[in-house]
């Protein structure tokens, strides 16, 4: 019998190469990805995975923006379901950044769990599309302060200097407490979904969803920036 051609086993092997990859992820963790297994389970060869990705590390830089890009979406398109209430926006962002990490626990580990060993991120390719998300919720927070919905304190010079370059690589112009709140948010919403994710956040798995307390957590996180 004669073998179909690899476009037509795949017409889109470089997707098929990222849908293995992720599933792999998810089932053994990063540090197992391997482009023979990938090959093998699409019935391929390792070179003409090599085609597209020429090692595993150029896949999993592939892998790591796709999964950066794709949060910074989902972040985006909640912020402007509520354009119209610049505070719920920015809680309509953490329930979707948490919403995203629970439907994507593969490429949330990937971008935020325990380092691939000898795997070192190329920042020039990964850093611009990590910090579109940072930028997403700088956005919906400036975009409620100017219209009157917080509160901003003084920052201490010592958080002055550690902001500053913050405000370069953002290319963001406004107050620095708006990024000191987007950072302080992000590090307890963080938190909250990744303990969540791994199974710490409840006392048993008998006790079911933690939804109650995550929202009142976000509506506390907010309620702060109201009030400074």
């Amino acid at each position: 019998m004669v073998r179909p051609k690899r476009s037509q086993q795949h017409p889109n092997l470089q997707v098929a190469i990222k849908v293995v990859a992720k599933n792999q992820i998810a089932e053994h963790g990063p540090a197992a990805l391997s482009l023979r297994a990938i090959a093998r389970e699409l019935g391929i060869t390792a070179p003409a995975i090599y085609n597209y990705f020429p090692s595993r590390d150029d896949l999993v830089t592939t892998l790591i923006v796709d999964a950066y890009h794709s949060l910074a979406e989902t972040l985006a398109e909640a912020g402007d379901s509520e354009q119209n209430n610049h505070t719920e926006a920015i809680l309509a962002g953490f329930r979707a950044y948490r919403g995203w990490a629970l439907a994507h626990s593969a490429e949330y580990s990937l971008i935020f769990g325990t380092p691939i060993p000898n795997y070192h991120a190329p920042m020039e390719i990964t850093g611009p599309a990590a910090a579109e998300s940072m930028v997403v919720l700088i956005q919906a927070i400036n975009g409620a302060f100017q219209a009157g919905e917080l509160k901003l304190t003084d920052l201490p010079s010592a958080l002055i200097t550690m902001l500053q370059p913050w405000s370069e690589k953002l290319n963001f112009t406004g107050p620095l407490s708006i990024i000191r709140l987007a950072l302080d948010s992000w590090a307890q919403l963080h938190g909250l979904v990744s303990l969540e994710l791994f199974g710490h956040l409840a006392p048993t798995p008998e006790h079911g969803p933690v939804d109650p307390f995550f929202e009142a957590e976000i509506q506390a996180m907010v309620e702060r920036m109201r009030t400074g």
